[in-house]
C-alpha cells in the first residue's frame, strides 16, 4: 500500500512509499520526515506537524486491472 507524506498547504511531496522493498529502512514516521526537511516545507516554509488529525489522512482504493 502507498504511503505518501504532502505539505497541506502547497502539496509538496515529501516522501513517497510505493512498495515493500523500495527502502531499506521502511515507511518513515511523520517525526523522520520533519527531521529530514527541518521542519519546515521547502516550497511554502509552512511548519511540518508530527501528529496528524482525522481530516489530514485520506484513504483510496486502487484501480485493480481486469484480469
Amino acid at each position: 500500500m502507498p504511503v505518501v507524506y504532502k505539505c497541506k498547504v502547497c502539496g509538496y511531496v515529501f516522501y513517497n512509499f510505493k512498495e515493500v522493498g523500495q527502502d531499506f529502512y521502511g515507511v518513515r514516521t511523520p517525526t523522520e520526515i520533519k527531521i529530514i526537511y527541518g521542519g519546515k516545507c521547502p516550497r511554502c516554509g509552512h511548519v511540518i506537524t508530527t501528529k496528524p488529525n482525522i481530516d489530514d489522512i485520506s484513504i483510496r482504493l486502487r484501480k485493480s486491472p481486469l484480469l
